[in-house]
């Protein structure tokens, strides 16, 4: 079964996206590398996680030129063979506690991309999008449908109340002492200067 073909104006955006994720991830790196070298105990992940980042621009990045190309994706290949890469953590939002708002502006600027009408399309027509792009939301924090071909559910929002007819116009009341047996000289000028 093939898929439907990629609409002419999503393969324009293709490179452009790959460009602006690119740069996402490259500040995201140098930041890693400059705050983690102060803490000795980050220091061990930091190349495995500057490898992870920019293999994940690449692969993104050869998506969108297959994409631009008008070429449906290629399937995944099995692993490499090789020494067992170095594990980073894998909490949810890791990254973003270990940095704090340092990293809470990068997930910020990732979520903005994500919630992009033409990424999120880009996504639908390719879930490969969607598997580079998970493991990256998933140490930034971000919601778990972030990255998926799936937008998330909006509620859709309530009417609006009707708005009520205007009121009838009613004449003001003449004004009368509040008490019509005591002396009130200053009611009597206060009401002539009203009328």
């Amino acid at each position: 079964m093939n898929p439907a073909p990629i609409p002419p104006e999503l393969r324009a955006a293709a490179p452009l996206l790959a460009v602006r994720l690119g740069m996402i991830l490259a500040g995201l790196a140098a930041l890693i590398a400059r705050a983690f070298l102060k803490h000795p105990r980050h220091v061990a992940v930091i190349l495995p996680l500057w490898a992870r980042l920019t293999r994940a621009a690449r692969r993104f990045e050869r998506l969108m030129a297959r994409l631009t190309e008008g070429k449906t994706p290629r399937p995944s290949r099995p692993g490499h063979s090789g020494p067992p890469p170095t594990p980073l953590p894998t909490a949810h939002g890791w990254l973003v506690v270990a940095l704090r708002h340092e990293a809470a502006a990068y997930a910020c600027q990732l979520e903005a991309f994500l919630a992009e009408p033409q990424t999120a399309a880009l996504i639908a027509h390719s879930p490969q999008a969607g598997r580079i792009l998970r493991p990256l939301c998933r140490m930034l924090g971000l919601p778990q449908g972030a990255a998926t071909h799936q937008p998330p559910a909006i509620p859709p929002t309530p009417p609006e109340p009707p708005t009520p007819p205007p009121a009838a116009f009613t004449p003001a009341p003449t004004l009368e002492p509040p008490c019509p047996r005591a002396r009130w000289p200053w009611f009597a000028r206060h009401a002539a200067s009203l009328a």
